[in-house]
């Protein structure tokens, strides 16, 4: 038995909903290029800290960020070899060197596709 089974829905908020209000963002041709398949968004909060490069952060770019978190991800869903993406308990952690620091994100897989987001975003 379904524990919603007797709730009305009245409002959706859908992904795409999300992804035109700026709350996620489309990556998913960046992700198919690093070999994940899925329709693929970073939250908001994660896309401003990938975009937010100090000066003192020589050779580092958007892209090149993006690119460690989306590699970082492909090799989290590798991890977990022949497993269905239904048998794995998500979130996942993966982590990423970004500014020098060592930051913990969560990746979810649901119906939708892939989200990567800081645990706080969940």
């Amino acid at each position: 038995m379904d524990a919603f089974e007797d709730f009305t829905v009245i409002s959706r908020y859908t992904r795409q909903q999300a992804i035109e209000d700026g709350v996620l963002v489309d990556v998913s041709a960046q992700a198919r290029e690093t070999g994940i398949l899925l329709p693929t968004v970073l939250t908001d909060h994660l896309q401003h800290v990938l975009e937010e490069i100090p000066a003192e952060s020589h050779g580092q770019d958007y892209r090149g960020r993006l690119h460690d978190v989306l590699w970082m991800t492909f090799l989290k869903l590798k991890s977990f070899g022949q497993k269905k993406l239904t048998e794995i308990d998500f979130p996942a952690e993966v982590q990423v060197i970004i500014d020098g620091r060592t930051q913990r994100l969560w990746v979810v897989v649901d119906g939708d596709g892939l989200t990567i987001m800081y645990p706080e975003d969940y």
